[in-house]
């Protein structure tokens, strides 16, 4: 009788503790997941689905878009800073006023003084701006301290200079220069002054995006002045080298670019059909993916490291 009962008990015991061990397995495969999940990036764009133009953030697929902005006016440019762990945003309200603002992937305002500038390309660690400043028809690029409030022009060639756009680093920029005819890429190292010409086309860049390791730059080459006949491709050089690897090969139009925090994708803005949509496509040129859809504007997107 007794062995019977520890019989029993025994076979309970393993059943629980089989039952147990199940449990637990698939808590950890939840929690391992659920890790995964929340290190992925996302993307915030700007759209105006929700009636006017806002801010919106989405994971990297398309699915479960989040609106994070509800300003009556206007809302554009997010562009996230890994120091402030937050996107900066242009924003107007209904009285036309501007202001730069700050939130985080939440929507929760950041708290970020932009010294009244109107514009605001902040360095990867927090402490420096670049602006541009237009004089007739030039346009140069300068430099504002936000610790110590001082402010110096870089880029004084006397014609367009604009578009900068900080290295991962902080340490270069490039930008965009007409000064030897047409729009052509430059690089701007804040240690010595020196600028040095990353492209050599006959028509014009436009939209640049930096690799994750500072050393490759992403951007589109438009073969034509042409508004109507607009055709361009991704390319990419190598900010050291200067050799240029071609990304897409075809009749599609490529707006805004930006590079995944992995290096492995580009988020892209392009009109098709009579649509402003969103599209991912790999770095290698492959498996392009329409991630957003409808008859609303989706643009200027930009990838929101998940920490």
């Amino acid at each position: 009788m007794d062995r019977t009962i520890d019989q029993q008990l025994i076979s309970l015991v393993d059943k629980y503790y089989m039952l147990f061990m199940k449990v637990k397995t698939s808590l950890l495969i939840c929690l391992l997941l659920g890790f995964v999940a929340s290190g992925q990036s996302k993307i915030a764009y700007l759209s105006n689905k929700s009636g006017n133009f806002d801010i919106h953030l989405m994971d990297a697929d398309g699915s479960n878009s989040k609106q994070l902005t509800t300003n009556l006016g206007w809302d554009w440019s997010p562009k996230w800073n890994k120091s402030l762990k937050a996107i900066l945003y242009n924003s107007n309200d209904t009285l036309q006023k501007f202001s730069i603002k700050a939130i985080d992937a939440l929507g929760k305002e950041v708290a970020f003084d932009s010294q009244a500038l109107e514009e605001v390309i902040l360095s990867p660690n927090g402490t420096d701006v670049l602006y541009t400043l237009k004089d007739k028809n030039n346009r140069y690029i300068g430099l504002y301290s936000l610790t110590n409030k001082s402010n110096r022009l870089l880029v004084t060639h006397p014609s367009y200079n604009g578009r900068p756009s900080w290295s991962p680093s902080g340490t270069t920029f490039a930008f965009i220069s007409e000064r030897d005819g047409n729009p052509e890429i430059y690089l701007y190292i804040l240690a010595t002054g020196a600028q040095k010409r990353l492209t050599q086309t006959e028509k014009r860049e436009k939209y640049m995006s930096w690799g994750p390791k500072g050393d490759l730059l992403y951007y589109t080459y438009h073969y034509s002045d042409e508004k109507d006949l607009e055709h361009n491709d991704i390319f990419q050089v190598h900010v050291d080298s200067g050799s240029v690897v071609q990304i897409t090969n075809d009749p599609e139009f490529y707006q805004e670019i930006a590079v995944s925090p992995d290096g492995k994708q580009i988020v892209f803005h392009a009109k098709r059909d009579g649509k402003h949509q969103l599209y991912t496509l790999g770095t290698d040129g492959k498996n392009e993916q329409q991630i957003t859809s409808g008859d609303s504007y989706f643009g200027e997107p930009e990838w929101i490291p998940q920490e």
